[in-house]
């Protein structure tokens, strides 16, 4: 069978589901030798050498006519499965000849369109409802996602399927060297940790507000993500805080792992997630987790986090002085966090994946 799947994020700067696409790929071809594959993209970068036996296709088009020049380009190679990991465009718009599966990450468009991306929600709102009517599989990372589409759209419970998103262990270990790192960020010896952009969804402005009120004067949040969207307060905020509150916008993926590693405490209060890798990395990690209750969070954390109600900014707080004060209690957290990582991996999300291509 020939496969076509679009990786232009996994071929740029990436964010969760930039790592999805380039983890799950990586993985199909490892493990797939029967069926071809054709990637496709729009520039080529140093990540693509890892897509071993694959044709990868390079085609240079402003962004509104690449989905089409895609079309045409896989129906002239007698293409027979079209997979798009992050786009619902291409199985909005491919013709009924050619079999097409898609993965649905989250509902935020439809769930919490206010906390989204203004262009994003515009295009999952016009087109995810009409790709879901043509393609033949959906893959969702949990089984909240899973209810969501059932529930938002009215979609048969048969035609998803339920692929957890993995952790790398070689990357997201207990390694122990750190110290390079904390020079290179200019951090302390001991910090909370999070690990998001600063759009409202990630809800940083309460963990903020929570660690302020906490008094924890010998401890300092760091936030390790991007700017986000409507975040022009809380940067604000960030900045007039800056003896307290460190912001590193630009931390590569090779860095990340310390930063886990060295932490006292990784938060998540995120307030709507279709998986949630950054705490599953946490625990990789063993880094001791305190995560929001919402969503597919508890799904992705099992019993091996301190959870709480990420709209209540005492509940963050608490739970920050609790897992500080309490020697047993981060120890406990940290073991079950490594024991609930080893029960996810990108081989098996990929293994999940190929299944449900073999039978389309």
């Amino acid at each position: 069978m020939k496969i076509g799947i679009d990786i232009r994020s996994a071929c740029t700067q990436k964010t969760g589901k930039g790592w999805y696409t380039f983890h799950l790929v990586k993985n199909l071809l490892a493990l797939d030798r029967k069926n071809e594959y054709i990637l496709y993209t729009n520039a080529i970068t140093a990540d693509a050498a890892a897509f071993q036996n694959a044709h990868i296709k390079v085609i240079a088009k402003h962004p509104l006519l690449w989905h089409f020049a895609v079309i045409k380009d896989f129906k002239h190679e007698g293409g027979e499965l079209f997979f798009s990991p992050t786009s619902y465009l291409i199985p909005a718009f491919l013709p009924k000849s050619i079999r097409s599966a898609m993965a649905v990450h989250d509902l935020i468009a439809f769930r919490y369109p206010l906390q989204h991306h203004r262009k994003s929600m515009i295009l999952e709102q016009l087109f995810l409802g009409r790709a879901l009517k043509k393609v033949s599989r959906v893959l969702v990372p949990s089984e909240n996602t899973k209810k969501d589409l059932m529930r938002l759209f009215h979609y048969k419970e048969e035609k998803i399927a339920v692929a957890p998103l993995g952790v790398d262990e070689s990357i997201f270990g207990i390694q122990k060297q750190t110290s390079g790192i904390l020079k290179k960020y200019n951090l302390p010896e001991e910090f909370i940790l999070t690990v998001g952009g600063l759009e409202p969804r990630k809800n940083i402005a309460r963990l903020a507000e929570a660690f302020l009120a906490s008094n924890l004067n010998n401890l300092k949040l760091v936030i390790v993500g991007g700017r986000g969207w409507q975040s022009k307060k809380l940067q604000q905020k960030i900045a007039q805080r800056g003896d307290r509150i460190i912001h590193i916008e630009n931390c590569s993926q090779e860095d990340l792992p310390a930063f886990y590693r060295a932490a006292k405490i990784f938060v998540f209060p995120s307030l709507y997630e279709g998986f949630g890798l950054p705490p599953l990395e946490a625990m990789a990690s063993g880094c001791p987790v305190i995560c929001s209750n919402a969503a597919s969070l508890p799904e992705v954390c099992g019993n091996a986090a301190l959870f709480v109600n990420p709209e209540k900014t005492e509940e963050i707080a608490a739970a920050l002085k609790k897992l500080l004060s309490d020697e047993k209690l981060r120890a406990e957290l940290i073991q079950k966090g490594l024991d609930q990582a080893k029960k996810f991996s990108w081989q098996n999300t990929a293994e999940t994946t190929l299944k449900v291509f073999n039978s389309l």
